[in-house]
């Protein structure tokens, strides 16, 4: 009976060393966005004065999971540029992640112009078994015109870039839209003139040749994992107020093929290539847009909001997840049991600094999520 005590003891302490022994390191693998636009935009019954600028950045990490953010709005006067971040670290430094937003925004000297950029980047790095980490930004610029608008143009740049090229869940999306108002009914509705998405291998990357902040050059670009990635590119110009050419540019790929291909209006002279073929490394595109529109009869530009945002990363595991393998079971309840009373450690999930029923509690309520 002793013998058969000391074995269950022993086997029990080996789980336990085995659940609770720290993760070894290796070498930290981190994936990147920069979603950016350059942007020259005239009103010419609009009074530049001011910007709303709208910000969303969230950087989480885990075991156990802690996200961090910072949000927000905020009135500009016209110059003006700012930056907000937010920053995550678990298991001394075993997980970490940085999501910002960026923007500036100047007048153009004895035009009704203005001119600037918007910027939301981000990177998660992982060092570590059972670790994982995301970054997730938006940036938003939101122009209220100061008197009655119904005409301008829109010179519009859009960059978006992975530097993974879609190993790590990398999504993007860049739309410029119109906020109209009925002036007899005050409703309000929007029109969209520009919208850019990309998801997986594929980035839309300008190119500043001469160093002046303005792209000279752009191009679509597929790299680096098209074996196991499958990845997609869609730009939409139109909308009811645009007055110069829309069009339409789509492409699919799956395992490195093309499995949708298609272009209209200005994309017109892009050279894609056919569906069943591989996708080339690179696709040259236009650099950039004119986006000049004018309301629809009876509405009226009440402002103009120009943004984007990306994420990279992985997902973040449901509550309760403590070995972080997307799945609330058995081993993470026992990994709470072996370490109830304890101080921190992955067990802890909500980080309070001790594993007790709190922590219990979480698991139980979460059992078999993600499974």
């Amino acid at each position: 009976m002793k013998r058969s005590i000391w074995i269950f003891g022993l086997t029990a302490s080996a789980l336990l060393a085995s659940l609770s022994a720290p993760a070894p390191a290796q070498n930290v693998e981190c994936c990147s966005y920069q979603v950016r636009h350059n942007f020259r935009i005239c009103l010419p019954n609009c009074q530049f004065s001011s910007v709303d600028w709208t910000w969303r950045t969230q950087a989480s990490a885990w075991n156990p999971l802690t996200t961090n953010t910072n949000n927000g709005t905020q009135t500009y006067n016209i110059p003006s540029s700012d930056t907000k971040c937010a920053n995550v670290v678990v298991g001394q430094d075993c997980a970490f992640a940085t999501a910002c937003a960026r923007f500036q925004v100047d007048p153009i000297p004895g035009t009704p112009c203005i001119r600037g950029f918007h910027e939301a980047f981000g990177r998660a790095c992982v060092r570590c078994r059972r670790y994982g980490a995301q970054a997730v930004s938006a940036s938003a610029i939101t122009i209220n015109c100061g008197s009655v608008n119904s005409a301008g143009t829109i010179t519009w740049q859009p960059h978006l870039q992975d530097t993974i090229q879609g190993g790590c869940g990398v999504q993007m999306v860049d739309p410029v839209t119109l906020q109209l108002v009925n002036p007899r009914t005050g409703e309000r509705r929007e029109d969209r003139l520009f919208e850019l998405r990309s998801r997986g291998p594929l980035s839309w990357e300008g190119q500043d040749v001469d160093g002046d902040g303005w792209f000279d050059a752009a191009r679509i670009k597929y790299c680096c994992l098209p074996d196991i990635i499958d990845g997609g590119i869609a730009v939409s110009i139109g909308g009811e107020s645009l007055r110069s050419q829309g069009g339409q540019l789509e492409i699919e790929v799956q395992r490195g093929i093309v499995t949708r291909a298609s272009k209209s209006g200005v994309f017109d002279g892009v050279q894609l290539p056919n569906v069943g073929d591989p996708m080339p490394a690179e696709i040259e595109v236009p650099a950039e847009f004119d986006l000049s529109f004018e309301a629809p009869q009876g509405w009226q530009l009440a402002a103009l909001q120009i943004g984007g945002g990306g994420e990279s990363g992985g997902t973040p595991p449901p509550p309760g997840d403590v070995d972080g393998n997307g799945c609330v079971d058995d081993a993470d309840l026992l990994q709470v049991l072996f370490a109830f009373g304890g101080q921190g450690g992955e067990a802890d999930v909500n980080g309070d600094g001790i594993v007790d029923d709190a922590d219990l509690l979480i698991v139980l309520f979460n059992f078999g999520a993600g499974c």
